[in-house]
């Protein structure tokens, strides 16, 4: 008896002994998260279980971390901000939790932002109305890392109602960071929000008020820190990454002016278009959150929801005067793309294809018939339009509830899902990606795209020559060639011509080659110095080399086989040519 008391003992012991350790053990309860993200900075978030300092290392390769950032009071809310970085480059980073204890693998890293108007590639994840009930919101999160695989997803925009249970904090951590932080998404992708009326659920309709979830959370640019104009307000506010400018907007809540966008004369309006015209970045992106056009779950004809209707006589015209490319939202449980819209503010019943859509193309650039992409110009911009996105079914499906909308060239119910699109200097590359990881709808745009008209040029027997197509892509040349850029030597007149592999931009080139050099017999050719020589057949081939200084003599043209051969050398260090016979000894 006294042996099973005292085992008991030991036991009761030992368990609370663990359950010390467990409880002041220090634990990440937020992963890490990447704000205000710059081609020189990034502010990396964080949440521990206890109140510690932070601190984050940085290094270049993964392995070494020689450099720290670090704060003076301890915290369970970390925010540090990473500076003194340089642009488009790679940093790997870890965060201290105690003397020996450390957060962070080889998935902890990221990328700074390319310099502002830089042509280099990256791409966007986009994704909205992440309705946490049943499987979809996951659903949709695995088929996205699914499609992309190891590729690097440089930024991650959301297009409002990040939650749907309150808004709270609560909400936040279980239906937004335990979902996206399985994953590299969080760790590694600047984060830039946009809000939701369901963000605002517990709290008033004010923008920016400071006990609201959304506002404590994220952490956004409202100086012009980033580019573009400061906006005063983390509800609406914009940033550059590479040759793009991204604004976001708050399309639900009042500002300090007591108006909301869709009011009419606002603070907001007024700071929009202001930004929108300051800006000389090549692409021009808008995403918030309720739709200008929409038939699904809402219907942006219909007196019922009239902030719909408002919003559209007011943003759209905004949009076709600063010439934006690209218009993300959601609220609507659907997924719907437009055409190039141009000039379309009132009611559905008002559209006409022939005058509200510059362009006629499905934008689908995948051989399917009609779909060559869509071809936007900055110097002559009456073609061009703006591509409307409702991507509102992050969380799950819903229906075409009021019909089809006739400005849109997609329209797809019953499919969960998101919006990913690359930038590639001056072409973007959009997808619809399903819950599987499929293709559901994509397009194209090309910017600025001048095709070579046909040309003619004469070169000499034998000499080589660049040829380069105009557009970013895939290449199918006439002789066989599968690069942007070919070099070519034909010893006839030759029309080399490229095309895509959809055939919707082709290329001619029409070369011309002189006669070639008249051929000198053995006797002509003898006793000439070289500083190099090279032997050629007349296909082009290279059949001998002599790299040191020599004399074409009998002696050298005794070593040819019989026939008709060209030789390069170099003579005083200029580049000669000859055509010579050889016959056999």
């Amino acid at each position: 008896m006294l042996k099973s008391k005292l085992s008991s003992f030991f036991i009761l012991v030992i368990s609370l002994f663990l359950g010390s350790t467990r409880v002041y053990s220090q634990q990440i309860t937020r992963t890490p998260y990447l704000q205000m993200v710059g081609e020189k900075s990034v502010l990396i978030r964080y949440r521990t279980n206890q109140a510690i300092l932070s601190e984050v290392q940085i290094s270049n390769d993964g392995k070494t971390f020689s450099r720290s950032k670090k704060t003076s009071q301890t915290t369970t809310e970390h925010q540090v901000l990473i500076d003194s970085l340089t642009a488009s480059n790679t940093y790997f980073y870890r965060i201290r939790l105690s003397a020996s204890q450390f957060a962070g693998d080889s998935t902890y890293f990221f990328k700074t932002a390319p310099t502002v108007g830089s042509q280099e590639k990256f791409s966007v994840w986009t994704v909205g109305d992440m309705y946490p009930v049943g499987p979809y919101q996951k659903n949709v999160y695995e088929g996205f890392k699914k499609f992309v695989g190891n590729t690097y997803t440089n930024l991650f925009l959301t297009q409002g109602d990040n939650v749907y249970s309150g808004g709270n904090d609560d909400d936040f951590q279980t239906n937004f960071f335990q979902i996206y932080q399985n994953g590299p998404l969080l760790k590694q992708s600047a984060l830039f929000p946009s809000v939701g009326n369901h963000d605002y659920d517990a709290y008033p309709k004010t923008q920016d008020f400071p006990d609201m979830a959304y506002f404590q959370n994220f952490t956004l640019p409202t100086k012009g820190e980033l580019g573009g104009l400061a906006s005063g307000s983390e509800s609406y506010y914009s940033f550059d990454y590479g040759n793009t400018h991204f604004v976001c907007l708050d399309s639900y809540a009042y500002g300090k002016d007591n108006k909301r966008i869709f009011d009419g004369p606002s603070d907001q309006l007024t700071w929009l278009k202001n930004d929108l015209k300051a800006t000389k970045q090549l692409w021009k992106v808008v995403y918030f959150h309720f739709p200008p056009y929409t038939k699904g779950t809402y219907d942006s004809d219909s007196d019922k929801f009239p902030e719909l209707i408002n919003l559209r006589a007011i943003l759209p015209k905004v949009f076709d005067e600063n010439n934006v490319d690209l218009v993300l939202s959601g609220h609507s449980h659907v997924f719907e793309r437009s055409k190039p819209l141009k000039n379309q503010y009132g009611l559905s019943s008002e559209f006409n294809k022939s005058v509200h859509w510059p362009q006629s193309s499905s934008g689908r650039y995948d051989k399917s018939t009609n779909s060559c992409p869509y071809l936007f110009s900055t110097g002559n911009t009456d073609k061009n339009g703006v591509i409307y996105v409702v991507n509102g079914v992050g969380g799950g499906p819903g229906t075409l509830k009021y019909g089809l909308h006739p400005v849109m060239e997609t329209s797809l119910a019953g499919q969960a899902g998101s919006f990913y699109f690359e930038i590639n200097g001056k072409r973007l590359d959009a997808k619809f990606i399903n819950e599987e990881g499929n293709v559901l709808d994509q397009f194209t745009i090309f910017k600025d795209l001048n095709l070579k008209a046909s040309s003619t040029q004469t070169i000499n027997y034998f000499d080589k020559l660049d040829l380069s197509a105009s557009w970013s892509g895939d290449y199918v040349w006439s002789n066989g060639e599968k690069t942007k850029n070919i070099k070519v030597n034909p010893i006839e007149n030759t029309v080399f011509k490229v095309s895509d592999p959809q055939n919707c931009f082709q290329e001619s080139f029409d070369i011309k080659v002189n006669p070639p050099l008249a051929i000198q017999s053995m006797e002509e050719s003898v006793n000439i110095p070289f500083e190099s020589l090279t032997v050629y057949d007349l296909l082009g081939r290279k059949t001998k080399e002599f790299k040191q200084s020599g004399m074409i003599n009998k002696e050298l043209i005794a070593e040819l086989n019989p026939g008709l051969h060209i030789l390069i050398y170099i003579q005083n260090g200029q580049e000669k040519s000859l055509k010579i016979r050889t016959n056999s000894y």
